[in-house]
């Protein structure tokens, strides 16, 4: 497996760990003296993750590591870490539920063309929108995010940027960008629906 793989193995892996501090009970973790810091090693978690994202489409097409693996895992790994942020921001009440289900609803379209196309015996895999979308959706939760622990220690400094106008600008950017992305690719893809 080579080293842009290994970064999106790597990224579901942190995924997880991301999910799992998120959902660790308050008891548990005012029991370990982590409850203060629990958003804030989430945030780290999530942007760790998120650099990854770039670094390993970055050294896939800079040293030709271009794989299959690679083109079908890499979008599929950014769907989950994603999904797994917003489904936890909106049980969390800082983002919208219908956003989040708009989100995840054009994840699953694109990845049912995706499926359709490998039966076909070929790969999609990530356009530039994609990547636009992405970044809109990384930038949209890393601040809601920071909203969140906004109460912990190591957050409080922040607490200048919670402001509507930023929260909804950000809102507004992101399921633009993910619904014009999800209707562009199933209209160049639209070939596919037919056969299929």
């Amino acid at each position: 497996m080579n080293l842009p793989n290994q970064l999106t193995t790597g990224r579901l892996f942190i995924t997880g760990l991301f999910v799992a501090v998120m959902s660790i009970p308050d008891k548990s973790l005012e029991a370990i003296n982590l409850l203060d810091c629990r958003i804030t090693i989430a945030t780290i978690l999530f942007l760790l993750a998120s650099i990854t994202d770039f670094l390993d489409g970055y050294i896939a097409r800079k040293l030709n590591l271009v794989t299959d693996f690679g083109a079908l895992m890499d979008p599929l790994v950014d769907k989950i870490l994603t999904s797994s942020v917003f489904i936890i921001l909106s049980k969390e009440n800082v983002f919208p539920a219908w956003i989040t289900i708009t989100i995840i609803g054009r994840e699953f379209l694109v990845t049912g063309l995706r499926l359709l196309a490998s039966n076909q015996g070929s790969v999609l895999s990530a356009d530039s929108l994609g990547k636009w979308k992405t970044t809109s959706q990384i930038i949209a939760a890393t601040y809601f995010l920071i909203i969140l622990g906004t109460k912990e220690t190591a957050l409080k400094k922040f607490e200048f940027i919670n402001h509507p106008l930023i929260g909804n600008s950000l809102i507004f950017i992101c399921i633009t960008i993910t619904i014009v992305s999800g209707a562009s690719y199933l209209v160049r893809n639209i070939d596919l629906v037919k056969s299929g």
